[in-house]
């Protein structure tokens, strides 16, 4: 099973930080998962929210922002302020840590709320600088954004994230006929709306099934015994241990 960690490993560690993802190195985990958005200057970004305010010192939203300005901006944890890998990184920077592991990198694109002209080239033309189209996984709410992708380049392997708002709009049999739309290789569902029958189906037309956000023992173990493919979690020691007790 392939265990994500999820903004890094964030349950202990400042999230979508260099930080979090040195700290994710040793796991013998499957891969890392970050969030990524565009500044008002054109530099692709880690950062989950869509605005400032929640992690680090600073007010407004990235897509108003320069990265000059990101850059400045120190953690609200007193004892993590100024240390150089607990800044706001850039794409370019994880994408060169990750590089030489064997690890997996699932980059989340955040353009369901907020619209960033060109991401999914910006972000396909730097994977394929870096030779990683084979080491990444695009995943996005937007499915718009999942075809242009696919369209862009098909060597690169997406997701369509499926909350439980998007759950309760489309049945299930639309949301797998929008994965073959889109050609995608993975679902990645909410917890909140895995079930015995999604897992089937959507293994039935040849998707695997990864699931966030898996912080649960309990939840663990359910998700096991459905046979999900993957699971993206805050604590990815503790599970990866679960997993390997009961499989």
């Amino acid at each position: 099973m392939n265990i994500y960690a999820h903004r890094g490993n964030s349950g202990f560690f400042p999230e979508n930080t260099m930080y979090a993802f040195k700290k994710s190195l040793d796991l013998g985990i499957y891969g890392i998962e970050i969030d990524v958005q565009k500044t008002k200057d054109g530099i692709l970004v880690v950062h989950h929210d869509e605005t400032l305010g929640r992690m680090f010192d600073g007010k407004g939203s990235i897509k108003k922002s320069t990265f000059e300005q990101l850059r400045e901006l120190n953690l609200k944890d007193e004892e993590l302020k100024n240390k150089a890998d607990c800044k706001i990184p850039t794409l370019e920077e994880v994408l060169e840590f990750i590089k030489d592991t064997d690890l997996t990198l699932n980059i989340e694109i955040k353009n369901n709320k907020v619209r960033y002209k060109n991401i999914e080239k910006d972000i396909l033309d730097i994977v394929k600088q870096y030779e990683m189209e084979d080491k990444v996984v695009i995943s996005s709410f937007n499915y718009k954004s999942l075809k242009r992708i696919s369209k862009l380049n098909s060597k690169v392997k997406t997701a369509y994230l499926v909350g439980p708002l998007t759950f309760k709009r489309r049945n299930l049999k639309k949301i797998l006929k929008i994965c073959k739309d889109c050609k995608c290789t993975y679902i990645h569902p909410s917890c909140d709306v895995v079930n015995k029958e999604f897992v089937a189906e959507a293994h039935k037309r040849g998707l695997l099934v990864q699931v966030y956000t898996v912080n649960s023992v309990t939840i663990m173990k359910k998700l096991i015994k459905l046979k999900v493919d993957g699971v993206f979690t805050n604590y990815p020691k503790i599970i990866n241990t679960i997993v390997n007790e009961n499989l």
